[in-house]
């Protein structure tokens, strides 16, 4: 059951006979597991642990997704009722890796244990003995590789508090430069007015985190501004569409003005619209 992120949503299926859809595919073998996917508060995730007989459950989580969404608590709850859980977005979508600020990955280079930032983060999960499977995308042999050797090596609440502290720090860094966050889900999209909403953040983030900010800027106006389909932030008209689906319940139509002064201060628009013109 793919995105269930209250437990009305569960019961407006529920009155619309998927308990009995689900009991004739288990009984015909079409179905032999059942679970759900999930984005939104811990409540309500108890809540929809509670609501149904669950194989499984899958659920957002990393060290800074650590008290949001199902969280910890939520982890805990559902193993405590002996339901699997499966972890997306392990890495944030690389950018506990990719995007780490320069003082992060400071911080874990000079840590004597020599882990990547990927380790960090995939040790975290993998020591907490309730988490069943990570999903992490890889698109390399090595990462693959890596991936398996972490799997394999980490053993149930093996972390120190020199571990735990490392994690924090890495996390206190994070979050001094990232403006929103943003975990790039496209829960959000399509937008009604094409904006790109999750490159919209991808971009002003990267302002902060990378501190390359004609880059992020040139990187936004290739990206939205100068497609032939405009994606650009100025075009939202504040519907508050994307808020009703976004995982995080971030603020973005606020975010999106803040971002698009960042992102395209006034010399920067005259610039595009003359591009534009001449395009």
């Amino acid at each position: 059951m793919h995105m269930l992120t209250d437990v009305a949503a569960w019961e407006k299926l529920k009155r619309l006979g998927i308990e009995d859809w689900i009991a004739k595919k288990k009984e015909s073998g079409e179905i032999r597991n059942i679970g759900f996917s999930f984005h939104g508060n811990t409540e309500a995730f108890l809540g929809i642990l509670e609501a149904y007989d669950w194989d499984f459950c899958q659920i957002q989580y990393n060290y800074m997704d650590e008290n949001s969404q199902a969280g910890r608590k939520g982890l805990q709850a559902a193993a405590a009722k002996g339901i699997p859980v499966i972890i997306m977005e392990p890495l944030r979508g690389g950018k506990l890796v990719d995007l780490l600020p320069e003082s992060a990955k400071q911080l874990i280079a000079e840590n004597p244990k020599k882990r990547s930032a990927a380790e960090w983060a995939l040790r975290w999960l993998w020591e907490q003995p309730e988490v069943t499977c990570v999903l992490s995308g890889m698109n390399s042999m090595e990462m693959v590789e890596e991936n398996i050797r972490i799997a394999s090596e980490v053993t149930a609440h093996e972390f120190t508090d020199e571990d735990r502290a490392m994690i924090e720090g890495i996390k206190q860094e994070i979050n001094r430069t990232i403006k929103v966050n943003c975990t790039g889900c496209q829960y959000c999209m399509p937008c009604p007015k094409g904006v790109d909403i999750p490159g919209t953040f991808r971009c002003y983030n990267e302002m902060y985190t990378e501190k390359k900010k004609r880059s992020a800027r040139f990187e936004y106006a290739q990206t939205t501004a100068l497609q032939k389909e405009m994606k650009d932030a100025y075009q939202c008209i504040e519907c508050g569409k994307c808020e009703q689906h976004c995982p995080q319940h971030l603020p973005i139509r606020q975010h999106l003005k803040e971002a698009r002064k960042k992102l395209q201060p006034f010399p920067y628009r005259v610039a595009l619209k003359l591009i534009r013109l001449f395009i």
